[in-house]
């Protein structure tokens, strides 16, 4: 499964990808899926949150992911870009079906 570079607008693969948020003021938003920096990129974008792709796209991984969104919430954190997370969540998702699938 490939991802599409949300800042590059070209491919990413799990292994060179991240899964970044702004967390603000309270407020989640800012959801996104992009190359990590190296040489051949510049597209993370250093918001305060981060996970590597590949760790979110295991089933482990993901779970992880979802339990950090409920402790932001338990904090009072709002939602602010329901569209965004349910954008990189339905990607992950897809990619962990396709896995499963193997």
């Amino acid at each position: 499964m490939q991802f599409i570079c949300e800042t590059c607008g070209k491919e990413v693969t799990p292994e060179e990808g991240t899964l970044s948020w702004v967390d603000e003021g309270n407020s989640l938003r800012d959801f996104k899926i992009t190359h990590k920096s190296d040489q051949d990129h510049n597209c993370d974008p250093r918001y305060v949150g981060y996970i590597h792709l590949w760790i979110v796209t295991g089933v482990t991984g993901f779970t992880k992911f979802t339990e950090l969104l409920a402790d932001y919430w338990v904090k009072g954190y709002t939602l602010d870009d329901i569209k965004g997370l349910k954008s990189v969540l339905n990607q992950i998702g897809i990619c962990i079906w396709e896995k499963c699938k193997k």
